[in-house]
């Protein structure tokens, strides 16, 4: 069970356990005055609540194709202070894309990294870690579909797919905003990216660096602002 400041999240039944990643994204994505908004791969529900938590009364979307994960989302949402703003779903992207009628001022996702890597035994894992089932480019597809045109599209991504995801994103037409480059501490290289599209095409795109540790279990004061309302100890 993992406390943060205004929720908790059980991830024993989940593939994929909750991890820096999301909580980098939950804290980094752009998040105002939304209209609705989707989580993608929704997992436990982290990406969910946070956003619940930074969003006052705005209505999410969480699709998960797990049966375990989305029983487990369900529950951390009800135990929450938003179970009346999340809504879970047990389904593939594929079919609520058939399904819904929404369009969103934001879609975020901690999308499926790996392609080629050897496959664990467990086949709910893969199904978390593998892209597989949502390669790049239909996620994309997906996310411009059920974008407002005004909306965002907010990922945390390797930080070696970064050139693939904005080439395959141009083809359709959505554009790059926001750029943060993620190193874990000052002498590594990025090791994620955190990114923004949208369907307006910018001509200047924000590009920054975001470094976590000053060293061995010491945090930067950067990490520590960004994520300080949902960390107890920051």
């Amino acid at each position: 069970m993992f406390h943060f400041k205004k929720f908790s999240i059980d991830d024993s039944k989940a593939a994929m356990k909750i991890g820096t990643d999301s909580v980098l994204l939950g804290a980094w994505a752009p998040c105002g005055l939304e209209t609705r908004i989707l989580d993608i791969g929704a997992g436990s529900g982290i990406l969910a609540l946070m956003m619940a938590q930074r969003s006052d009364k705005i209505l999410i979307d969480a699709v998960e194709i797990d049966p375990n994960a989305t029983e487990q989302a369900r529950i951390n949402v009800q135990l929450s202070p938003w179970s009346g703003q999340i809504q879970v779903f047990n389904s593939s992207i594929q079919e609520f894309l058939l399904k819904t009628q929404n369009k969103y001022s934001l879609i975020i996702s901690n999308p499926p990294f790996f392609t080629d890597s050897v496959k664990a035994p467990d086949r709910a894992r893969n199904i978390a870690r593998h892209n597989d089932t949502l390669p790049v480019n239909e996620l994309l597809e997906i996310t411009s579909k059920l974008l407002e045109l005004t909306g965002k599209g907010a990922f945390i991504i390797p930080a070696d797919a970064l050139e693939i995801w904005i080439f395959e994103a141009s083809k359709l037409l959505l554009f790059p905003l926001f750029i943060t480059r993620v190193k874990s501490s000052i002498n590594h290289n990025p090791h994620r990216v955190l990114i923004v599209f949208t369907k307006n095409k910018k001509s200047e795109v924000i590009d920054n660096e975001l470094t976590i540790y000053i060293s061995k279990d010491i945090y930067t004061n950067e990490y520590r602002q960004l994520t300080k309302d949902f960390y107890l100890n920051f």
